[in-house]
């Protein structure tokens, strides 16, 4: 695949061209939304090739999350809030997101090499392709329905992305 722009010549092509064969969709679940005093949260786990998640996974990936969002509420949140564990071939990922005052939101990251040990990510480090595709659902969905739609929090916390792979209806019994 040859870059069709001089500035993405040699090595930058090569580069993308790497990218582009080595990128894999990731399934998305969502989780049933978490309902603390004052806050909403949709919560989601992302998973890798090979990565299974299990309870005590997500309770971790809550704890921390919870300790962000009380900090968040602390600086204008409006109570409602996304948290993507992300269970990459690189460790684990923690993105909490809330929306606040004045059309704003709050983002943070952390990562480790596995759910019980996640850290602050380095200021400036942005969400990964795959947590991004959730980012951006839930961008449009905070807006269809609490901005333009009346303020329906009902509408909003159904409105999850659910990226799993489907049973195929004429597949055998194991879904494949």
């Amino acid at each position: 695949m040859p870059a069709s722009d001089p500035a993405l010549a040699g090595a930058a092509a090569v580069a993308l061209t790497g990218l582009a064969e080595a990128y894999r969709p990731r399934p998305v679940t969502p989780l049933l939304p978490w309902r603390d005093p004052h806050r909403l949260v949709k919560p989601y786990i992302i998973t890798a090739r090979g990565r299974q998640w299990d309870d005590q996974m997500v309770e971790f990936a809550r704890t921390g999350a919870s300790r962000q969002l009380d900090f968040d509420d602390a600086m204008g949140s409006v109570g409602l809030a996304v948290v993507v564990l992300h269970l990459s071939d690189d460790g684990a990922y923690l993105v909490v997101h809330s929306w606040t005052k004045d059309y704003q939101s709050r983002l943070s990251r952390f990562s480790g090499v596995d759910v019980d040990d996640l850290r602050p990510v380095p200021t400036g480090v942005a969400p990964s392709v795959w947590e991004l595709e959730v980012l951006s659902h839930e961008r449009t969905a905070y807006v269809k329905h609490i901005l333009s739609g009346g303020v329906d929090v009902d509408a909003w916390l159904e409105d999850a992305l659910d990226t799993r792979p489907q049973p195929k209806p004429d597949g055998i019994p194991s879904g494949t």
